[in-house]
């Protein structure tokens, strides 16, 4: 147990005068107050407290640690306190750009969190798959998913764009499943025209060794959106990102194909303008949701960099 924990105890003991009235408040026992008690004194190397069968008192070291104790808990709490009022005082507009699909799938749906949070924060959240200039648009920040071409932006990498082959039950099952690379020019390739290598799938074996293939089918969207819909419907295979597809694939609507081979994930950054330092807001903004992105399986970065 941390020794900030068992500093709260051994005060709450003091104050209270006994270990029963503690243990009710932590809805513990009575023995486990002590043990914690006993362990913050092995950590101090001191006895804090006298103990006879019925009561207990301060040692002389104790009393001098009791008051430590408060002031350290005090300043604790008045920090929670002046950081919860700079929360909820933070005020302004927000322009954010993002990709469409991702805007749509994993910006809004956090918002009602984000607000709660940030009441006085306005959103404006410019959705456009294209790489959207931040001066032009006036925006604060962007959401870039891929390499980065401008190395006059400011970035943060706060997830990856882990990818994966699909395709619906029905189309596999009318169709067959394609197991490798070569077994994709014989299969409807549905292809997002947003990928910069467009018709040119390249995928990882085992070895990490790269494989790339060229695929066609008979249709072609710059909406991930529409290639999810068109996977969905079962037209076709598409190489996409699981952040498009999260929920389809563990409702079953949609199955991972391929599984040997993987595209090689692609990195997330958050841009700012290089002129502008990130103001408070923004810096909220983006902790937020680096802090929700780090728990979602399809967008963490714990999967690995080419996962």
């Amino acid at each position: 147990m941390d020794r900030l924990r068992l500093m709260e105890t051994f005060v709450r003991v003091v104050e209270t005068g006994n270990f029963s009235a503690v243990a009710r408040e932590a809805r513990t026992t009575q023995s486990a107050i002590s043990k914690q008690v006993q362990a913050l004194e092995a950590l101090v190397g001191v006895p804090l407290l006298t103990r006879s069968t019925r009561s207990h008192s301060l040692t002389e070291a104790g009393q001098l640690y009791y008051e430590r104790c408060k002031q350290v808990l005090d300043t604790l709490e008045e920090a929670r306190l002046e950081v919860h009022r700079a929360e909820r005082e933070i005020s302004g507009v927000l322009r954010v750009a993002a990709p469409a699909a991702f805007g749509r799938l994993h910006i809004v749906p956090r918002l009602p969190a984000f607000y709660e949070r940030y009441p006085r924060l306005k959103v404006d959240l410019q959705l456009d798959d294209s790489f959207v200039d931040l001066v032009v648009a006036g925006a604060d920040l962007a959401f870039r998913v891929g390499e980065l071409k401008d190395s006059r932006l400011v970035a943060r990498r706060i997830g990856r764009a882990h990818r994966a082959t699909l395709a619906s039950p029905a189309y596999i099952e009318r169709y067959g499943e394609p197991r490798q690379p070569d077994d994709l020019p014989r299969h409807n390739c549905l292809i997002y025209t947003g990928l910069a290598t467009m018709n040119e799938w390249i995928y990882l074996d085992a070895e990490d060794k790269p494989h790339s293939v060229r695929v066609d089918g008979n249709f072609q969207s710059n909406s991930s959106e529409a290639i999810r819909e068109a996977v969905c419907a079962g037209l076709g295979v598409s190489y996409s990102p699981l952040w498009v597809f999260g929920d389809d694939i563990r409702a079953g609507r949609v199955m991972r194909v391929m599984t040997d081979f993987r595209p090689p994930s692609l990195p997330l950054n958050v841009v700012f303008q290089p002129a502008r330092r990130p103001s408070l807001k923004i810096n909220c903004f983006v902790d937020f949701f680096a802090d929700a992105f780090s728990r979602d399986p399809d967008i963490a970065q714990m999967l690995g960099a080419s996962a």
